[in-house]
């Protein structure tokens, strides 16, 4: 199975934040569902802050909440919370993990 996405970019402040608009999409581009929720947001805004935490570390937050979105689809996305925390939390400590070997 293919799953397109579409970002765009609403800010950016280097070293500092980082605003998008995160949506599924079509290979054309068009705005489509979650290939399997019916009632995902079509748009999410995603906040992305990056701040000094010292000793050469950076403290990444994240942001992400429906936009323009109805009931339904603030239900669908408040249900896939915590799957989706796992999932940035897995990722983020590859990277992490890459960005330490990188500096042996």
């Amino acid at each position: 199975m293919q799953m397109w996405g579409l970002q765009t970019f609403r800010e950016i402040v280097p070293n500092e934040k980082v605003v998008l608009i995160q949506s599924f999409s079509d290979k054309d581009r068009g705005l489509t569902r979650h290939p399997m929720s019916p009632d995902w947001p079509l748009e999410m805004i995603s906040t992305t802050t990056f701040e000094d935490a010292g000793e050469g570390k950076t403290r990444i937050t994240i942001s992400w909440v429906p936009y323009n979105s109805d009931d339904a689809g603030i239900a669908a996305f408040d249900g896939a919370r915590s799957s989706m925390e796992g999932g940035f939390a897995g990722s983020l400590a590859k990277l992490e993990a890459h960005l330490a070997s990188l500096q042996n």
